[in-house]
């Protein structure tokens, strides 16, 4: 691992926690746009298309080019993970549903490094050699997130949350 890399995995654990029913707005800028993306490209399978050009658009804004396809992936891999239809709603819900606070804290443990993420996730997530595995993809959208300056939890450790020039989202 190069310097700069681990520069980015710096920050002091614990790492973030998120719940069903916590308002969105106190969410820091990276689970925020995490969320938006989850939802909006969740909205966009209903209608036959895979990915959005809002998406494509964002995290080209965001230096994160492979940012909208790791959604997409992640999304495809969390329908076929999961036993039961997920709550993902419209992009302007104002809370977090349970199951996006999982994915969260699934994501944000990733970031962390710190041996939690298995324990966090859904059983149905954990086998990394599955082939319907939410963890491979969530491990590379994590590791770009990170690469891209887009760290869970930088809000609680007194750290800048939005990156400069950070598309509105809205």
């Amino acid at each position: 691992m190069k310097p700069a890399d681990r520069a980015q995995f710096s920050f002091p654990s614990p790492r973030p926690t998120f719940r069903a029913d916590q308002p969105v707005a106190e969410l820091g800028f990276a689970e925020q746009f995490v969320t938006w993306a989850m939802r909006v490209q969740w909205t966009h399978i209903g209608d036959g298309r895979q990915r959005s050009l809002v998406l494509h658009r964002a995290f080209d804004a965001m230096d994160m080019p492979e940012g909208a396809s790791l959604i997409a992936e992640l999304t495809e891999a969390l329908m076929r993970a999961s036993a039961r239809p997920l709550a993902f709603p419209c992009p302007k819900w104002r809370v977090l549903t349970n199951d996006e606070a999982r994915l969260l804290a699934f994501i944000g443990a990733m970031q962390a490094r710190d041996g939690t993420p298995l324990a966090l996730c859904d059983p149905q997530w954990r086998s990394p050699a599955h082939t319907s595995s939410v963890w491979p993809v969530a491990q590379r959208l994590a590791l770009a997130l990170g690469a891209a300056g887009l760290r869970f939890g930088a809000r609680r450790h007194g750290e800048t949350d939005m990156p400069p020039l950070a598309p509105p989202f809205h």
